[in-house]
């Protein structure tokens, strides 16, 4: 079952043998298959989410719209991975949307925290270590933009994800690296020339 495979997947790769506590069935019972066309909003900057989502298909990106309406890209998530906003369930400084049509498993807060009750886990331990990564990830990409040059910036992303530059309108990648699509062109036309 293609929704088994995905969640159990997911829930096994982050709890391991901690699984062994739950049946299947709760884990599978507790998420909801949801469906979003390419360039769909899932929430809004202000809304009160309360779900976190696991990707089945797809791709879809966690950003910001500055005062001047101009979107700044914060994250991207692909298949297999998880994403939402890490303080839900108050009200969310972000969007959430898709860059391809997206098939997810989507599960509220509240669900989740009972099924970390089950296996007798404390969320807020993160005991596999995702909303820890994403900090870090945050952490991490905010000190490169700042200490490093856009072509760094731009070839460290390259590097290490090969598929989403396939994947992504080179807009998104600019946004993602905090410059104009204008510059990120004459980046990679750089780029090509020293090959």
């Amino acid at each position: 079952m293609e929704e088994a495979s995905s969640v159990i997947l997911f829930f096994e790769r982050y709890f391991g043998s901690s699984l062994d506590l739950i049946p299947e069935k709760s884990i599978l019972k507790a998420f909801k298959r949801e469906q979003f066309s390419k360039r769909e909003i899932i929430f809004r900057q202000g809304d009160h989410n309360t779900k976190h989502y696991i990707i089945q298909k797809g791709l879809l990106r966690l950003y910001l719209i500055d005062p001047n309406g101009k979107e700044i890209n914060i994250l991207f998530a692909r298949e297999n991975q998880v994403i939402g906003d890490l303080a839900t369930p108050d009200p969310t400084s972000f969007y959430l949307g898709t860059t391809e049509d997206s098939i997810v498993y989507s599960i509220e807060d509240i669900e989740f925290r009972k099924l970390f009750d089950q296996i007798d886990l404390d969320p807020s331990s993160d005991p596999g270590g995702g909303l820890r990564r994403s900090y870090i990830h945050i952490q991490n990409r905010l000190v490169s933009i700042l200490s490093k040059s856009a072509e760094e910036n731009y070839l460290e992303f390259q590097q290490a994800y090969p598929d989403l530059i396939q994947r992504l309108p080179q807009y998104h990648i600019a946004s993602y690296l905090g410059i104009s699509p204008e510059f990120l062109s004459k980046i990679i036309a750089r780029t090509i020339r020293k090959k």
